[in-house]
């Protein structure tokens, strides 16, 4: 446990740089896939090519849902925006919400083993600061979790590292999660998309 937190200490910022660097260079990937691949004016062919990688295409999307929430290389409403381009609403919004609940499950055990070194691996000193006070709220805490998975603007997964130093339940943690975060999470997916769907089509004009 102390060599952990001797490694988290000295290694922090360097680390969450590369992975925001990381994080930088797939949006730029993912923006340039998008446009050349014709996705608003041929969605299907799109789709086609993915599905030619068969079974193995929606695992490794549910695999970097996963790692995007456990470790942020990339902000979480790129892939799940991409999923549900990829993969269509229906199989695109479980995978979406499976791969985030997992990952969010993870960061609440991960955090509950490891302690306060690991919650702020990933977080600025200043996002630390900001929620680590609610630690020891108790029940105003449920009530702040609950609102943070169902309002945008929290950071999620951080808030759900914080859940996992408090003394909320595994219990209360997947039915907080289970009831706010996948209605919310498909709305603010379906938002953007259509968003870009509209504006791809006003630039055809």
């Amino acid at each position: 446990m102390n060599r952990l937190k001797i490694f988290l200490k000295k290694y922090q910022k360097p680390i969450v740089q590369i992975f925001s660097v990381i994080g930088f260079a797939i949006i730029i990937g993912i923006g340039i896939f998008v446009i050349k691949s014709d996705f608003f004016g041929n969605p299907e062919r799109v789709r086609d090519w993915i599905s030619g990688f068969g079974s193995v295409a929606p695992l490794l999307f549910l695999a970097l849902t996963f790692i995007q929430v456990v470790i942020p290389v990339l902000p979480g409403n790129v892939t799940t925006v991409v999923g549900v381009m990829l993969f269509g609403i229906g199989l695109g919004s479980v995978l979406n919400v499976v791969g985030i609940f997992l990952g969010s499950l993870a960061n609440f055990w991960l955090a509950r083993k490891y302690g306060r070194a690991f919650a702020r691996y990933f977080v600025k000193d200043e996002t630390y600061e900001k929620y680590i006070g609610w630690v020891n709220e108790g029940k105003r805490f449920e009530r702040f979790f609950a609102i943070s998975m169902v309002f945008p603007g929290f950071p999620d997964d951080f808030i759900c590292l914080i859940a996992g130093l408090t003394k909320m339940t595994l219990k209360k943690f997947i039915f907080y999660f289970l009831l706010c975060k996948p209605i919310t999470l498909t709305l603010y997916t379906l938002v953007p998309l259509y968003g870009m769907n509209y504006l791809y089509e006003l630039l055809q004009f």
